[in-house]
């Protein structure tokens, strides 16, 4: 009998260890992050040991890499393949917000941008979902390296639910083609508004029915079983598919906005939930993002990610149980 645990979420996305700089002058250093980080603490946050290790994920740790931050990533008990490599350091990102929480990123060491051959060996190969966040063109790529590793394995494995979300400095007309040429493979795209909207060269729109209208512009290109989910900020999340139409979901803050404290990898960790939430779920997309909005409000109540601690037995993430907010949640919006 296999007794390797049935992973739900891969990410492909980086492990970053991030420096923060506010308008005020303030500085944060040594702070977790990274695209695939946030990820995989929005599927983590539904899946309580010993589900936990349906968690997959990649982290490539340098010679700098602080060991209470190691500790930390351990405790999730989740399926982490840990990389420590002296020879070099760990991937670093400069993170400075301007005006209107808009964010400026540079790198500040050199990137280890994970590839399909790192999936190699590993039990996230098997992965129900994979998490994407790449160009259109990589995209591309690391679904046919994805799918061509998967088949080599045999037979048994489910179909791989791809969930991709575009990086936005690519999200332009330029790549708009290989946007397209993308679609037909991925399951679920999944940009916020801003991004949607640059891939046709308009500025973020302001209105929902603006909002769903680029949305759908995406639609023709993508399977009848698939969907797009925006990230829409305040707004919530639209999700939208060719069978089923559109729905919108609320923010979880909508009710309390001033728990708002930082937005930083929001997005990434709504992306992450949702995928849990999507084979929880038996593939329901609305469901899925209702999971989605669920992480990504414990995502923003602090700098960072959100922080795991237990109560008689009971993991409690930001002092409250998941599945109260999710049961809250969906009370409010009657579902």
């Amino acid at each position: 009998m296999d007794s390797v645990p049935e992973v739900l979420f891969a990410s492909m996305g980086m492990f970053i260890i991030d420096e923060i700089h506010y308008l005020d002058g303030t500085c944060l250093r040594d702070i977790v992050g990274g695209a695939g980080t946030y990820a995989a603490y929005g599927a983590r946050y539904f899946l309580p040991p010993p589900a936990s290790k349906g968690v997959g994920w990649i982290v490539d740790a340098g010679s700098d890499f602080p060991e209470q931050i190691k500790q930390d990533l351990l405790a999730l008990d989740t399926t982490l393949i840990l990389r420590e490599d002296k020879s070099r350091l760990t991937t670093r990102g400069w993170n400075g917000y301007t005006e209107n929480e808009h964010r400026a990123f540079k790198y500040m060491t050199p990137k280890k941008r994970l590839t399909t051959d790192d999936l190699e060996g590993t039990p996230l190969i098997k992965s129900r979902t994979f998490h994407l966040i790449c160009s259109p063109e990589r995209a591309t790529s690391l679904i046919e390296g994805i799918e061509g590793r998967r088949t080599a394995l045999g037979a048994g494995l489910p179909k791989a639910i791809i969930v991709w979300e575009p990086v936005p400095d690519l999200c332009t007309p330029d790549h708009l083609e290989a946007c397209y040429a993308a679609l037909p493979s991925v399951d679920i795209l999944s940009p916020n508004s801003a991004e949607a909207a640059a891939f046709f060269g308009q500025d973020e729109p302001k209105e929902k029915d603006e909002i769903e209208a680029i949305a759908r512009r995406f639609l023709p290109y993508m399977r009848d079983d698939a969907a797009i989910v925006i990230r829409a900020g305040s707004y919530g999340s639209l999700v939208l598919t060719k069978k089923s139409g559109s729905t919108w979901l609320e923010s979880y803050h909508t009710p309390f906005p001033d728990r708002v404290v930082d937005p930083t990898g929001a997005g990434n960790t709504f992306v992450g939930a949702m995928c849990v939430g999507y084979v929880l779920s038996g593939g329901d997309f609305v469901e899925a993002a209702i999971y989605g909005n669920i992480a990504a409000g414990l995502s923003i109540e602090q700098v960072g990610l959100a922080r795991p601690s237990t109560a008689d037995g009971v993991e409690l993430w930001n002092g409250s149980r998941v599945t109260d907010r999710l049961a809250e949640y969906k009370k409010r919006i009657g579902r």
